[in-house]
């Protein structure tokens, strides 16, 4: 078993009453100065990992969310449950076959 750190923190939100598409959060990522894998939407609750000085002055400035209402074009009232987070590490199980001793082949 390998894990692979990921020490990212950020902020997750509930969006209500829309949908977000793939450009959505493309969009987002590039106004924030982010990459893309570091904004995530499951299940309505968008995450947003700080890894950019543009993301981390918003967030100093208290902006974040009324930032991701206007760029997603929705109410600041669409957006709840504001939640700090970090990243869980990547566990990655290695196969058996993986394990078993190649020394066997005479």
């Amino acid at each position: 078993m390998f894990v692979i750190p990921d020490d990212r923190t950020g902020f997750s939100m509930k969006i209500d009453g829309v949908r977000l598409t793939r450009p959505d959060l493309h969009i987002l990522a590039a106004d924030l100065g982010i990459k893309t894998k570091d904004v995530l939407v499951e299940n309505g609750v968008l995450t947003i990992f700080n890894t950019s000085d543009e993301c981390q002055e918003i967030i100093d400035d208290n902006a974040l969310v009324s930032f991701v209402a206007m760029t997603l074009s929705i109410s600041p009232d669409d957006i709840s449950e504001l939640t700090a987070v970090k990243a869980i590490p990547k566990v990655i199980e290695k196969a058996s076959y993986e394990l078993e001793d190649d020394d066997d082949e005479d």
